[in-house]
């Protein structure tokens, strides 16, 4: 139980103050517990990050597993997959902005490797996606893993580019995603 409560903790503030500015005694507060419980389930903030950046990249693809086994036409698997990805960012955005561009910068090297593994290994899962798609005949044939990570980076990038301007709405910002990606991967379009 106090293990959920500081993760929470954790990705609210890394949310709200960046990796940078929290501190280990931050998050303890916010979790309210003792900071002996917080390195009791984590030895250290760089730890606790890839944690959260786990348990993140673990729900998208769970989310994205089940748009796939919802046997929808494709073009309304790619909307949900955008629409899924655009919502965890905005939820997440600072946190998003961290992982994206900002955590070369104070994480132990081998934490920092494990996470871009896992940022390579989802892309290897979205690229996976995007071949299948393809050999089933229902999407052009693309470098799946360029696609992926172009796709991955135009949806935080556009999403970032909303927060920070406050232009448009959500259903703008998801149709304008959409209205680049679908013609670029269905074949048929």
């Amino acid at each position: 139980m106090s293990r959920n409560k500081i993760v929470d903790a954790s990705v609210k503030l890394f949310s709200e103050l960046g990796y940078h500015r929290t501190s280990m005694d931050d998050i303890a507060k916010e979790a309210n517990v003792a900071k002996g419980t917080l390195y009791y389930h984590f030895s250290g903030k760089g730890e606790l990050f890839e944690t959260i950046v786990t348990d993140g990249f673990q729900m998208l693809k769970d989310q994205i597993g089940q748009v796939l086994s919802e046997n929808q036409p494709p073009e309304q698997q790619i909307r949900s997959i955008v629409q899924r990805h655009v919502e965890l960012f905005l939820q997440y955005s600072e946190l998003v902005h961290i992982i994206a561009n900002e955590i070369t910068n104070g994480i132990e090297p081998e934490i920092l490797e494990r996470i871009m593994g896992l940022k390579n290994k989802y892309i290897d899962f979205l690229s996976d996606i995007l071949r299948q798609g393809h050999e089933d005949g229902e999407l052009n044939k693309l470098h799946y893993e360029l696609a992926a990570a172009g796709l991955i980076g135009m949806i935080e990038s556009a999403s970032m580019y909303f927060i920070k301007q406050g232009k448009g709405t959500r259903e703008e910002l998801h149709e304008t995603i959409n209205t680049i990606v679908l013609p670029a991967l269905l074949r048929n379009l």
